[in-house]
C-alpha cells in the first residue's frame, strides 16, 4: 500500500524534496523529472522503520540512462519529502 499512498501524493503535488537531495542529484545528474519516473515506474526495495521521524522508503527504478535510488518519507503534514535521490554504481 506505501507504493500507492507515495505516487498518489506526487501526482496530486504533494511532496519536495530535502536541501540534501537536491544536492545529491546535482551530483549524480539526476534531473526532478527522473525521480518522478523513478517514483511512478520503480518499486520499493525497502522500508526503514529504525528511525524516531518517521518510515523511511527507498524506491529503486530506472532511468533512460541508469539505475537511482530515491529515498524518501511522509511528514506529520501529510507531505511526501524526498530525503535523497542518487545513482547506482556499477
Amino acid at each position: 500500500m506505501s507504493i500507492r499512498r507515495i505516487r498518489a501524493a506526487v501526482r496530486d503535488g504533494r511532496y519536495d524534496y530535502s536541501g540534501h537531495a537536491l544536492e545529491e542529484m546535482d551530483d549524480d545528474q539526476l534531473l526532478e523529472s527522473e525521480v518522478y519516473e523513478i517514483i511512478m515506474r520503480g518499486m520499493v526495495v525497502a522500508k526503514l522503520t529504525d528511525d524516531p521521524r518517521g518510515t523511511r522508503f527507498v524506491i529503486r527504478g530506472s532511468t533512460v540512462e541508469k539505475e537511482a535510488e530515491v529515498v524518501c518519507r511522509f511528514l506529520p503534514t501529510g507531505k511526501l519529502r524526498i530525503i535523497t535521490a542518487y545513482a547506482i554504481e556499477d
